[in-house]
Formats: structure tokens, C-alpha cells, sequence
């Protein structure tokens, strides 16, 4: 009891540093935002997709190095459902949300083809090799070129704009709410990537713990728990965009952030730590993935994320993580 009860604080206090991390990184990168030229808008936006994706970068990047990618594998999906259930859900519960139709046939239907790409690759030969995150990392590639073209033919006005839009989504997931000018420069940045790793770190070593200490599969852990970590700075950056009424960005930074997570994190950990996908994933993670993301795209089709639609994400994602727990412990799913 008194291990468990240790690995519970310490679990609270890496998404504490996980969070301050991330905050400080993105502070000290708004600014950027603000002067953003429109030449290179698009590179702005590539690199707000990073930064906003560190989290589970570096969970993905750390557990292949520790030899445990089924848990960094775990994590990243989870943290996929958890964007799109959970904060999306939440967010529209607080404000219902427009969607502009751009965000709809532009964005969203990537997001679609790019998970229904993911999950078919993984499940037809039941594995994610090599040669599957090589595609992956590639696919991103016509994604940048697709937002490149799209910021290219904006006007210089919409430009701006959409520059001061970037440097909100950054404020928001920083602690521009708290201090009236948010932190910036180089040591904030690299006192923000030291509690980033210094989190992550604990983070991973108290998953570990505790699927040893409760004997559950690492997977599980990982879908589960390990999602909530890299989820936190999104969750808070959401809910106070949909406090203060931007809550447009709520969809636009999650679905950024997962077509991220799907090509670049998870083609990495294919690519270094290939690995078997095994039948409760195929049977349980994959259809829920696929689920809560047809469900936002029929909700946004519509022009409006409403609060009944909201709870209706929230639901699919809870009943997702029961379904997790009720039968990889039952069945001893990896």
C-alpha cells in the first residue's frame, strides 16, 4: 500500500512537471508567433504542431530507449482518444463550439484518412513495422505541403490573423492567463525542456511501477494512464480557450496535434521499436479510435460542436477506457 501510495504522488507530481515544462517551452515561443512574416507561415505552424506534440514525442521517444515502446505506443493512442474525447468533449460541455467548413474539408477529413491509414497498416499483417512508420513520417510530408498551399493563397490580412491566431494557441497552453506578458528566451525554454524530460522520466518510471505493482499489461497502462500525462497541457490550454471564447482553436490545435502524434510519433516508434499489434488492440483500441473520430466528423460536418455533442465524445471515450480495463485484465492483453 505504501508503494502504491508513493508511486501515486509521484505520478502527480511528473504531470506537474510536465505541465510547467510545456508551458515554459510554449511561452517562450509566443513571441515567435507574434512575428510571424507571412513567408514563412506555414513553417510556423509546423513548428507550433511540434511544440504542442512534445509531450508525447518524448514519451514515445524516452519508452524506446528504455525498451518498453508497447507502453509509448499505448500512451500516444491513448493520448489520440483522450484529445478527442475527452478535452473536445469537455471544451463543447463549457461552450458549445462553430466549426468553420475550411476546418471541416480541409483538416478534418485529413485526420480521417490519415487514422483510417494508421489503423488499416497496423491490422493487416497485425504489425507495425519498419517499412509502416517510413510511410507514416512520408504521409506527413504532403500534410505540410497541403497547409503550405493553404496559407500560401491567403491574403496578407488573413495572414496576420491567422499569425496572431498561433500566438493565441500558444498563450493558452502557456501561463499567459496568469502573468499579463508571458515568459520568453532561452533559459525559459531550456528550464522548460528540463522539466519536460526531468517529468517524463518519473512519468514513464511510475507507469512501469505500477504495471508491475498491479500487474496489468503495459499496453493497458498506457492507453489508459500513460495518456493522461501528454494530455494535461492540451486539457488545460482547451479548457481556457473555451473559457475565454476562442474555442475554435480547441479543434483546430487537437486536430493538428493528432494527425502530429499519428505519422510523426507513432512512425517513429514503428520505425526504431517495431513491434506486433495484438487482438485486444485490433478489437477494442483500434474500433474506439475510429469511433470517437467518425463521431466528431459527423458532429462537425454540421457547423457546430453542441453540448450534447459534447457529452455524447465524453461517453465514447469513458466507455473506451472500461473497455480497456474490462478485458485486457480479464483476457491478459500485452
Amino acid at each position: 500500500m505504501l508503494l502504491l501510495l508513493v508511486n501515486v504522488v509521484l505520478f502527480l507530481f511528473a504531470l506537474y512537471l510536465i505541465l510547467k515544462g510545456s508551458d515554459w517551452i510554449t511561452d517562450s515561443s509566443v513571441h515567435i508567433a507574434h512575428k510571424l512574416e507571412t513567408s514563412n507561415m506555414a513553417v510556423g505552424l509546423m513548428v507550433i504542431s511540434l511544440l504542442l506534440s512534445l509531450p508525447e514525442l518524448v514519451i514515445a521517444l524516452s519508452s524506446i530507449l528504455k525498451g518498453h515502446a508497447q507502453l509509448g505506443f499505448g500512451a500516444n493512442i491513448g493520448s489520440v482518444i483522450v484529445n478527442l474525447g475527452l478535452i473536445v468533449g469537455l471544451s463543447a460541455i463549457i461552450k458549445p463550439m462553430r466549426v468553420p467548413r475550411i476546418m471541416v474539408t480541409r483538416d478534418m477529413i485529413f485526420m480521417v484518412v490519415v487514422t483510417i491509414v494508421v489503423v488499416a497498416m497496423a491490422l493487416e499483417d497485425r504489425s507495425l513495422s519498419r517499412s509502416d512508420g517510413l510511410v507514416f513520417i512520408l504521409l506527413f510530408i504532403p500534410y505540410a505541403l497541403n497547409v503550405y498551399e493553404q496559407e500560401h493563397n491567403l491574403t496578407y490580412i488573413e495572414r496576420r490573423i491567422k499569425a496572431e491566431k498561433m500566438a493565441q494557441v500558444l498563450e493558452m497552453h502557456g501561463e499567459y492567463g496568469v502573468h499579463h506578458k508571458p515568459q520568453s528566451g532561452t533559459r525559459i525554454f531550456l528550464l522548460g525542456v528540463a522539466f519536460l524530460l526531468v517529468g517524463t522520466e518519473i512519468f514513464l518510471r511510475v507507469l512501469l511501477n505500477l504495471a508491475d505493482v498491479l500487474s496489468l499489461p503495459e499496453l493497458l497502462v498506457g492507453v489508459t494512464l500513460g495518456a493522461i500525462g501528454p494530455s494535461i497541457p492540451n486539457l488545460a490550454a482547451a479548457l481556457g480557450a473555451a473559457r475565454k471564447g476562442v474555442e475554435e482553436l480547441v479543434i483546430s490545435e487537437t486536430i493538428g496535434a493528432n494527425v502530429f502524434t499519428l505519422l510523426i510519433t507513432i512512425g517513429l516508434i514503428a520505425l526504431f521499436s517495431p513491434m506486433p499489434v495484438d487482438d485486444l488492440t485490433a478489437t477494442v483500441t483500434a474500433p474506439a479510435l475510429l469511433l470517437v473520430t467518425f463521431i466528431l466528423l459527423a458532429v462537425m460536418l454540421s457547423g457546430r460542436v453542441r453540448r450534447r455533442d459534447g457529452l455524447l465524445l465524453i461517453l465514447v471515450y469513458i466507455g473506451t477506457m472500461m473497455a480497456e480495463f474490462l478485458f485486457r485484465i480479464n483476457h491478459g492483453g500485452l
